[in-house]
């Protein structure tokens, strides 16, 4: 048998070395943790709120190709609603909602829109909201918070077991209201404002603890409150009940400029705020078609005594105005300069 010469032998040897790593799979690089933002809101698994929100969120990790991700907590699920405020201004949640229903001094100079009988439909509100939008930006930033958008709830009626036509109908009813401003309107009205959290309204009617309770009208089919209430009375306490989309200005600071634009190219491109004000309209027109069919009595209460209802909550404005001071007087005269009055 020849012999290979010990030069060839080691030529070999490294051409077998050489082949092998070649051969060999490439070390898999790290894969960097996405960002996670979290998102909580009041609003349940298949209401507009959450399915706008969930297409953002998709969009936003679309874009980011995967570096960062908004997870949407609905229905509670992560805060309850009067947590969402705190949550947002302390960090806990990154990006959070501002709802109407739970502003509190902290940041009620926010809510000249949302005073009692202010605006009468959700165009009329949508109008002055945007014509706001400066203001709000300010007002948020004061408190460390960044506006990402200006959505909304539909509008602010009552559900009740007996109809309330007249203003004289107010007078010694127990309603479930949702704030100060509400509370002092209902006073004003002559009626007994009750304090209760959103969860509990449909056993507050249902033992009859309150005659009726204010919230959307759109409520009334995936709340089941027409079991329990049989008539909607249109007062249009608010024509929309805002929402605002803001982030923690820390959280957004500390965010890559990159993925910044990502989050408001992702805005746009979703059609997030237009949405969600188009939604609420839709909503509106889809429940009022639909509460008979639920055995619900609609009361729409004569144009004079929504007036007449309207000129006694003036007293309620004039209490919020003492309580947000000079941020609340200068919001209260853009609202009304916005509405045209």
């Amino acid at each position: 048998m020849k012999t290979l010469n010990p030069t060839v032998l080691a030529a070999l040897a490294l051409a077998l070395v050489a082949g092998g790593a070649a051969m060999a799979p490439a070390p898999v690089l790290a894969q960097a943790k996405p960002i996670v933002w979290n998102l909580p809101t009041v609003a349940a698994p298949t209401y507009y709120h959450t399915v706008n929100y969930n297409a953002w969120a998709a969009k936003v990790k679309e874009k980011s190709q995967g570096r960062m991700e908004i997870r949407v907590h609905p229905a509670s699920s992560l805060y309850p609603g009067p947590e969402l405020i705190p949550a947002v201004l302390d960090g806990r949640s990154e990006v959070g909602t501002i709802l109407a229903s739970y502003l509190t001094d902290v940041l009620l100079e926010m809510g000249p829109l949302e005073l009692p009988f202010m605006t009468s439909n959700v165009a009329e509100h949508k109008k002055a909201a945007m014509q706001l939008r400066p203001f709000y930006t300010e007002m948020l930033a004061k408190k460390g918070l960044k506006l990402l958008a200006i959505n909304t709830w539909p509008s602010q009626q009552i559900f009740s077991t007996v109809p309330i036509r007249t203003v004289a109908d107010w007078q010694g009813k127990k309603i479930r209201v949702y704030g100060a401003d509400s509370a002092n309107v209902t006073r004003l009205l002559g009626g007994s404002p009750v304090s209760i959290a959103f969860g509990e309204v449909y056993s507050a009617l249902e033992k009859k603890t309150v005659d009726g309770a204010m919230t959307s009208a759109t409520n009334a089919e995936p709340m089941k409150f027409f079991e329990v209430a049989k008539y909607l009375d249109y007062w249009y306490l608010a024509g929309a009940a805002q929402e605002w989309l803001v982030a923690n200005q820390k959280a957004w600071d500390a965010l890559p400029k990159d993925l910044q634009q990502v989050v408001l190219d992702s805005i746009k491109e979703t059609n997030l705020e237009e949405k969600e004000w188009q939604d609420a309209a839709a909503a509106e027109e889809r429940t009022r078609k639909r509460l008979p069919e639920l055995g619900m009595t609609i009361v729409d209460p004569p144009k004079e005594e929504i007036e007449k209802a309207r000129k006694a909550a003036k007293g309620a404005w004039d209490t919020w105005l003492q309580r947000t001071g000079p941020d609340g007087k200068r919001g209260l005269d853009l609202a009304l300069k916005a509405l045209g009055r």
